[in-house]
């Protein structure tokens, strides 16, 4: 069975660990300065198989507002209220934000 080569050297292993932890920003600047051959997404995967702490881009709406799950909107109404509001989550996410806004003030 061959041994398969690494295309990073021992240098560019020890800079992946220093800038740990790894972030979007911080990969993309890593893959400009190891050459064009590297990616952020390249670098990424590397650090990853060198469990090198990697912290995700978290998710955002259009807008640029974190995603709100609806089952959280519904415990978050249900702890407002005090009440069991099983069921709820089939009602449209809109209603379910402005519903918790309102109680919430």
């Amino acid at each position: 069975m061959k041994k398969s080569t690494s295309k990073y050297t021992p240098a560019m292993e020890a800079a992946i660990r220093e800038a740990a932890p790894l972030n979007q920003a911080k990969a993309t600047d890593l893959a400009a300065s190891f050459g064009a051959d590297f990616s952020a997404r390249s670098v990424i995967a590397k650090a990853v198989r060198m469990n090198v702490a990697y912290e995700r881009k978290q998710p955002t709406t259009k807008t640029g507002a974190p995603v709100e799950r609806k089952e959280t909107l519904v415990s978050e109404i249900a702890e407002i209220v005090g009440a069991n509001l099983d069921g709820l989550e089939k009602a449209p996410k809109p209603a379910l934000q402005l519903l918790r806004d309102y109680l919430a003030a």
